[in-house]
């Protein structure tokens, strides 16, 4: 297929190449009415702008990297799309590449966007700082952390939920149903000082409402197995109400729920981080504590703009996450 030239659009025109790109990058000094006529022809013709020569005739590219762990998972796909939703408004386009938790991966999208001219990159960034991570900063591109921080990186301007606001609801909303004891499934807690900053909160919170002695804290792997473990073990402590930081946990435990018959909110109580769609759609409803992924990312995604445009930003910009109270909260089990 042979692509339409600026160079044909001038000819149908009857106009030269520079009034053609004035026209069309609506620089100036084309009247409304030749600038109608050349939109007009450039669109009947199905003519499309060549991006490498804009980015050669200005240092931008319109084009920004975004690194999430796994498009799959709701929330990732919700925070994704925010992101892409905001730059689109802005004429930006969007290179999309997943990390699925792995550091090495995470490192070699970096490394492929360091090989392309872009104009910064949004990242949800795994775990520690790496190599990668310290050459896309020193690059002197802009660049910001959603939904998570990196330790040692204070350079980095971040945007993500504050934990408390929304755990605090959610405890006591628990304790309000009865329960004397709370579990909390942390989820692979080592890696992720956002996973750490959760447990935080509910620890802070849960000893306050329940006392030190009846909270109970597991952390889990990424398979059903480890999951399942802690279950049990949860069970038999008499912690019948648990809160998971990690929504992923949530739903295998609801998959384990569904393998025995059992019902959430009947045999155990739950609530879970992120508001994803399958919470929403199961019976009984989940409780979540919403981080409110779309202010995350439209909030990120001004952020990375405002960075560009040379503007004073905040380094460490926080959602505060809400409670949603559903119906996979009961009353304690009689033993």
């Amino acid at each position: 297929m042979a692509y339409v030239t600026i160079r044909e659009v001038a000819q149908r025109a009857g106009v030269s190449v520079s009034t053609v790109s004035r026209a069309l990058n609506h620089a100036g000094r084309v009247s409304q009415v030749t600038e109608a006529r050349i939109e007009q022809i450039a669109k009947e013709l199905d003519y499309i702008p060549d991006s490498r020569a804009r980015a050669m005739r200005s240092s931008r590219t319109k084009t920004v990297g975004l690194l999430v762990p796994d498009i799959r998972n709701g929330y990732f796909a919700d925070l994704a799309y925010a992101i892409q939703d905001t730059l689109f408004k802005q004429n930006y386009s969007t290179f999309i590449g997943t990390s699925s938790e792995s550091g090495s991966r995470q490192d070699a999208f970096i490394m492929s966007i360091l090989s392309q001219r872009i104009d910064g990159a949004i990242i949800v960034p795994q775990g520690e700082q790496t190599k990668a991570l310290r050459q896309l900063v020193a690059r002197g591109l802009p660049v910001i952390f959603v939904d998570r921080h990196v330790k040692g990186m204070r350079d980095v301007p971040v945007v993500d939920s504050d934990p408390f606001p929304g755990m605090e609801s959610a405890l006591r909303d628990v304790r309000d149903h009865g329960f004397s004891k709370v579990g909390y499934v942390s989820g692979p807690v080592l890696d992720s000082p956002s996973l750490q900053e959760r447990e935080l909160a509910f620890r802070q919170v849960a000893s306050r409402l329940f006392g030190e002695e009846n909270l109970f804290v597991e952390s889990t792997s990424f398979d059903q197995a480890s999951c399942a473990s802690v279950l049990h073990r949860m069970s038999d402590v008499g912690a019948d109400a648990m809160i998971f930081g990690y929504s992923p946990d949530a739903v295998r435990a609801m998959s384990l729920l569904n393998d025995t018959g059992a019902t959430p909110g009947e045999e155990m109580s739950m609530i879970s981080f992120d508001d994803l769609d399958l919470f929403s759609l199961s019976s009984p409803k989940i409780s979540v504590i919403s981080q409110q992924v779309q202010e995350i990312g439209h909030k990120g995604a001004r952020l990375f703009l405002d960075m560009l445009a040379g503007k004073e930003i905040e380094f460490h910009e926080r959602v505060k996450t809400i409670y949603i109270p559903r119906g996979s909260l009961g009353t304690p089990r009689i033993r």
